[in-house]
């Protein structure tokens, strides 16, 4: 199998000409949540990849592989990083690439592609986003919102201006009355991964709130980074499996009859 596997981080956004700097390799990545979701999910979809061939009797030729993972923060923030590294193009729109007798997979967590030419071609993005993680439990807490995609970093100035919206509007208030009305009020103005993220993390002024807002946000996806990649992992299942030419879904909650959605929430991120 000829498998390509190229990792773009996000977080490392600009060098002195203004290109954002991509291409980290596996080996060269230090050991966290992403790179065990790397290794996990490349694995994976190599052996899939393999039957999918053995039962299809596609043996002739070696399949061509071509996997991006993408490492993408909730916040954007601008760094200067001196490097003449070339930015790689991810094809993000996959689907573009489609012809007679090639299958599609569209989701907010894996795009794929699988065709013959003639022989087996196969095209993931694979989209960690710290943002996204956030949405999908918002959904499954209960809050309403409409699909969006993609779910792209926010600008570093205008996160410090959701966060200080946050802080005047529902920690400084003088009443528990004052604290709901300042709720009603924000949950229009905010995200709703936002708003999740905030409520859900220490209330108080103590200490710097986006610094609170900072370690809640590792605290959740340490605690879903199991789920997220296990729900990649059922994704990619179903595609094999399946004979449809196109899969689409936009919401963690059109997942309900294929993943078990309480594998992936977060029931208490403060403990």
């Amino acid at each position: 199998m000829q498998t390509s596997i190229q990792i773009i981080d996000e977080t490392q956004i600009i060098n002195k000409t203004g290109r954002k700097i991509f291409g980290t390799s596996l080996d060269t990545l230090q050991e966290s949540h992403f790179k065990n979701y790397v290794t996990i999910l490349s694995k994976h979809i190599s052996a899939k990849i393999d039957d999918w061939a053995q039962c299809h009797g596609d043996l002739k030729s070696s399949p061509e592989v071509e996997l991006f993972f993408v490492n993408r923060p909730l916040v954007k923030y601008p760094r200067r990083i001196k490097s003449t590294t070339v930015p790689i193009v991810v094809p993000f729109n996959l689907e573009g690439t489609q012809s007679n007798g090639t299958r599609y997979l569209d989701s907010p967590w894996v795009k794929l592609t699988l065709g013959r030419s003639p022989t087996i071609v196969v095209r993931a993005v694979f989209l960690w986003n710290e943002r996204q993680f956030l949405f999908d439990q918002a959904l499954m807490s209960g809050i309403r919102a409409p699909p969006t995609n993609p779910l792209l970093p926010i600008d570093q100035p205008i996160f410090e201006q959701f966060v200080q919206d946050y802080i005047d509007s529902v920690l400084l208030v003088p009443s528990p009355e004052a604290e709901s009305v300042g709720l009603a009020s924000i949950s229009k103005r905010l995200p709703p991964e936002i708003l999740w993220l905030f409520r859900n993390s220490w209330q108080t002024t103590r200490g710097p709130f986006s610094a609170i807002v900072a370690g809640a946000l590792r605290s959740a996806v340490g605690k879903a980074a199991i789920g997220y990649t296990d729900l990649t992992k059922a994704l990619i299942d179903q595609f094999f499996a399946s004979e449809t030419t196109e899969i689409r879904y936009e919401s963690v909650l059109d997942l309900k009859d294929l993943f078990t959605l309480d594998r992936y929430r977060i029931n208490d991120l403060l403990h």
